[in-house]
């Protein structure tokens, strides 16, 4: 029977899986499952051929099988192991564009392909949303994703990766040039997203590069002063960002107030589920049906059917989780931080190499994560963890190239 499935090389195949995926995943999440479906059917049958499995990085394999033994556990505990076994299984297929990524780009050639693959996706995408505010007269932009927020989010992993594009040297001046223009549209759609979470991310990543970068320091600081001055330009003539940047601090505005009351919930479902958590994709039943507070106005039939995560992150991780989630969580994601940072520092191109992009486009969700839970939604890991393997195995074919 293995003598009937069809001969390919697994390298080129997946290669191309790993092509489409930076194309498609930040424009069609149906799009994004059929490429990742691809490339798990390309392995299975490459391992039955062959009797051989692709040799992965195993630290990274431990550090996410550690991760999933968790997630197992949280699932044999909650309110319906079913639904949450269900989460677990989804969360695993989110990890694949890391594995791909980082294991089936291997030349000069697919790294610069990949990158152009993702800078002409963010270009349309970009221009999406500027014709929804501009042209369509949409009170937020939202692109090609599924609400203003994950664009936000986008918009927050885009622009480093674009820099890295502008300042790549083996690339051709003209994708050079594009990616930077798209770097200044990421950057207006970021504002049009009116996500401010996204936007107090997006000040402390430049805070933050400023504060690691030596060689270019003054220079990115007045390019971030720059762009300080021309966001105030805007808001002074915008409306609609006065009036955004005016609910930041305003705990009586609705959005405010329900969630500081979704994280007061969120820290009840915790204490009294400290172990385990209530279980994946659980908080919306738990807060909607006994933790929902009695000052919340956004209740459950009067917006539909309740919200389902409590616009943050850690108290996401907490509540669902408890002790063992929320570990779980804060070690995967500080291993990463971790490994991207010692990365920045092998790097003889300091100023955005790889690991500098990687650490600040880690950074930048994170941070947003403080107000939206956007660590669980797949549109947004996918993209992630796609970016994050590109330019984990960036660094090899960058040292080599030189």
């Amino acid at each position: 029977m293995l003598k009937i499935l069809p001969k390919f090389s697994l390298d080129s195949a997946m290669y191309s899986v790993v092509l489409l995926m930076a194309f498609v995943v930040p424009l069609s999440t149906a799009a994004a499952s059929i490429a990742v479906g691809l490339g798990v059917i390309f392995i299975i049958v490459h391992s039955l051929r062959t009797r051989t499995f692709p040799q992965f990085d195993s630290n990274i394999l431990e550090v996410l099988a550690v991760y999933i033994v968790c997630q197992i556990f949280i699932a044999i505990t909650s309110w319906e192991p079913v639904t949450s076994f269900r989460e677990v299984l989804g969360e695993v297929h989110r990890f694949f564009p890391l594995i791909f990524a980082m294991t089936f780009i291997k030349k000069r050639e697919q790294l610069c392909s990949v990158l152009i693959a993702s800078l002409l996706a963010f270009l349309i995408n970009d221009v999406a949303g500027i014709y929804q505010y501009f042209v369509a007269d949409k009170p937020r932009a939202f692109g090609l994703s599924h609400t203003p927020t994950f664009y936000g989010s986008f918009m927050l992993m885009q622009f480093p990766l674009l820099i890295f594009i502008a300042r790549l040297e083996i690339l051709p001046n003209l994708w050079r040039g594009i990616s930077l223009f798209t770097a200044g549209l990421t950057l207006v759609c970021l504002v049009l997203s009116m996500t401010r979470g996204a936007w107090l991310a997006f000040i402390v990543i430049a805070l933050i590069f400023v504060a690691i970068e030596k060689k270019y320091r003054r220079l990115a600081a007045k390019i971030f002063a720059g762009l300080a001055i021309v966001f105030l330009i805007a808001a002074l003539v915008s409306p609609k960002i006065q009036d955004r940047l005016a609910t930041m601090t305003d705990t009586k505005f609705q959005s405010n107030n329900e969630r500081i009351l979704m994280w007061e919930s969120a820290i009840e479902i915790f204490k009294d589920y400290p172990l385990s958590g209530v279980g994946q994709k659980m908080f919306f039943r738990a807060y909607n049906e006994e933790y929902i507070s009695p000052y919340a106005v956004e209740r459950p039939g009067e917006i539909g059917p309740g919200h389902t995560q409590p616009h943050n992150n850690l108290l996401n991780e907490a509540s669902e989780g408890g002790i063992v989630g929320l570990s779980a969580f804060i070690g995967l994601y500080a291993y990463f931080f971790w490994k991207f940072f010692t990365q920045l520092k092998r790097e003889k191109n300091f100023a955005f190499g790889a690991g500098m992009t990687a650490l600040l486009i880690l950074a930048g969700l994170q941070l947003e994560g403080l107000t939206d839970t956007n660590m669980i939604q797949v549109p947004i890991m996918r993209e992630f963890w796609l970016l994050a393997g590109t330019l984990i195995a960036a660094e090899n074919i960058l040292n080599k190239s030189r």
